[in-house]
C-alpha cells in the first residue's frame, strides 16, 4: 500500500486531510468526536506520514490518490475536512468526484501569492537554510520538496471553482497566514457555501481554536446530512 491510512468509526465515510509536513495524527482529537457518528478516513498524502516518498508531489497527484483510495474500498458518497494542504486537495476532489457531497475547508488558499508575505519569506529563507543538508540528508530533502510545493503552487483560478456544485463550509482565522480577501474570494466563487472566520484564530485552527472549530464543523455536517434526509423521503 502506497498511500497510508487509517479508519475509525462507523457511519457515513469522511476522508480527513492534512496539512503540508503533517500526517493524519492532526486530527486525532477531532475523531474522538466524529467517529462516534461517522466512519472517518484519515489518509497520509504522499511524501508525509507513513506513505511513499517517491513519484509527483503536486495537490493533483494527492487528489488523484485520494480518489484512488476511495474507488478501492468502494465507496459510493462522502464527505472530505481538509487542513491547508488538504483543503486545497479538498477543492480539487469536488471538481472532479460526483461521489464528493460536502467539503469543510479550513485555510486553503488558491495561489502562492496568497500566503501572507512575512510567511512567504519565512518559507523563502527556510528553504535557502535546508539547501546544504540536501546534500547528505533524506528529510531535508524532503522538506525542501515540501517548501517548494507551497512555493509554486496551487494554481487555482475562482471561475473553477463554479464546477464545485456541492456544500462548502469554508473557515480560516481572522489572523490566519492566508490573507481574508482570497478566502472571501472562494466562499463568493462557490455555488453553496458559507464562510466562517474564527475569531483571534490563526491558521492551525484545529490545534489553537479546536472547541470553536470542531463546533462548527459538526453543524455543517448535521445541517447538510440533515437535509439529505429530509429529500430522500420526497424521492
Amino acid at each position: 500500500m502506497e498511500i497510508y491510512y487509517e479508519i475509525r468509526g462507523s457511519g457515513f465515510p469522511i476522508v480527513c486531510l492534512h496539512g503540508n509536513n503533517e500526517n493524519h495524527h492532526i486530527f486525532d482529537e477531532a475523531v474522538k468526536i466524529l467517529s462516534k457518528k461517522y466512519q472517518c478516513l484519515l489518509i497520509d498524502t504522499r511524501y508525509h506520514g507513513k506513505s511513499v516518498c517517491t513519484g509527483e508531489l503536486s495537490y493533483k497527484q494527492m487528489a488523484k490518490d485520494v480518489f484512488d483510495i476511495i474507488t478501492d474500498l468502494g465507496i459510493e458518497t462522502y464527505d472530505v475536512i481538509g487542513f491547508s494542504d488538504g483543503a486545497i486537495v479538498s477543492l480539487l476532489l469536488g471538481m472532479q468526484d460526483q461521489r464528493l457531497k460536502h467539503i469543510v475547508s479550513i485555510g486553503a488558499n488558491t495561489k502562492p501569492q496568497m500566503i501572507k508575505p512575512i510567511y512567504r519569506f519565512y518559507d523563502y529563507m527556510m528553504s535557502i537554510c535546508l539547501l546544504p543538508f540536501c546534500l547528505y540528508n533524506a528529510k531535508a530533502r524532503k522538506n525542501l520538496k515540501l517548501l517548494r510545493l507551497m512555493m509554486k503552487e496551487p494554481c487555482i483560478e475562482y471561475e473553477d471553482l463554479i464546477k464545485i456544485k456541492i456544500p462548502v463550509l469554508v473557515m480560516a482565522g481572522e489572523y490566519d497566514m492566508i490573507k481574508q480577501g482570497d478566502t472571501q474570494k472562494i466562499a463568493e466563487s462557490l455555488p453553496y457555501s458559507v464562510m466562517k472566520i474564527i475569531k483571534q484564530g490563526n491558521h492551525f485552527l484545529l490545534r489553537d481554536s479546536f472547541q470553536q472549530t470542531m463546533k462548527e464543523i459538526q453543524l455543517f455536517l448535521e445541517a447538510c446530512h440533515q437535509e439529505e434526509q429530509y429529500d430522500r423521503m420526497f424521492d
